[in-house]
């Protein structure tokens, strides 16, 4: 016999075997005799024996699946958290600075950070806004918090903002409660110093630092900082305090550029020395 008429018997032969199978258990589940329901019902507890580990299985998969579901809707939730504490924060920064524009008679033009250099990137500011929008060289930069420093170079669209930290300038300041003037400088890392006071002269701890308005720089009353501590040194110009300024430099992104009090003046800088050498 060829083979492959062989083969095609053997289908044949199985197929009619199957088919008996299935017909002779179909019978006998269906028989109402009393021995075949013994049957039926052991056969039913051997299926639900070994169905048992299967499903276990299923669960651990169902499991793991409900588990890998969670993880990702909690990052997708730990994003929006996010994004909604930047958003909140950028609008407290806003209103803030919305704030300072109306209850201030300068002229301000509002500018963010691009980007920052010097020490501990807290020392000079790219801003964008330049001399298309009308920010002119040694212009005050400020937040609603204080002074943050001058602007240094200004192109058509950005401008370089050099700040209180790692300054080359002296800031002409007064004490608010005493108007007293002085001469506000960087002494280093964190460290402020107000000089130029004369010995013994009524300095309080906690007394309120504004900028004077001389040096044709800084507007009068321009918030700075609070003299923290004794004086630090006595040198044949007065005495020397410590003060810590309102702005944290590290952390500032939006500021204003002070505008419209007779600019540009490039010897502005200088004069703030002047000021200094005539206490």
């Amino acid at each position: 016999m060829p083979l492959r008429t062989r083969q095609v018997s053997g289908n044949v032969e199985w197929t009619v075997y199957i088919v008996c199978m299935a017909v002779a258990l179909v019978l006998l589940l269906t028989s109402p005799k009393p021995g075949v329901r013994e049957i039926k019902d052991s056969t039913a507890d051997l299926v639900g024996y070994a169905a048992t580990p299967l499903q276990l299985v299923r669960k651990v998969f169902t499991v793991w699946s409900d588990f890998d579901l969670l993880q990702k809707h909690a990052l997708e939730l730990s994003k929006e958290n996010s994004q909604l504490r930047d958003a909140y924060m950028e609008n407290q920064r806003l209103r803030s600075m919305l704030s300072l524009r109306e209850r201030t008679s300068i002229g301000t033009i509002p500018a963010s950070v691009i980007s920052a250099v010097g020490p501990a990137l807290g020392g000079q500011y790219r801003i964008n806004a330049g001399r298309a929008q009308g920010v002119e060289l040694n212009a005050a930069v400020i937040t609603p918090f204080g002074l943050v420093g001058k602007t240094v170079e200004v192109t058509d669209h950005t401008t370089l903002v050099q700040t209180l930290v790692g300054n080359n300038y002296g800031v002409a300041v007064m004490l608010e409660r005493t108007r007293m003037r002085g001469i506000l400088r960087w002494a280093g890392p964190d460290r402020w110093t107000l000089s130029g006071l004369p010995t013994g002269v009524d300095v309080k701890p906690g007394d309120l630092v504004v900028t004077s308005g001389l040096g044709a720089v800084f507007p009068m009353s321009l918030r700075v900082g609070v003299v923290a501590e004794s004086p630090s040194a006595i040198s044949t110009y007065g005495e020397s305090w410590t003060v810590q300024p309102f702005v944290d430099f590290r952390t500032v992104e939006e500021v204003f550029v002070v505008t419209n009090i007779g600019w540009p003046d490039p010897y502005a800088g200088l004069r703030d020395q002047a000021v200094e050498a005539d206490k």
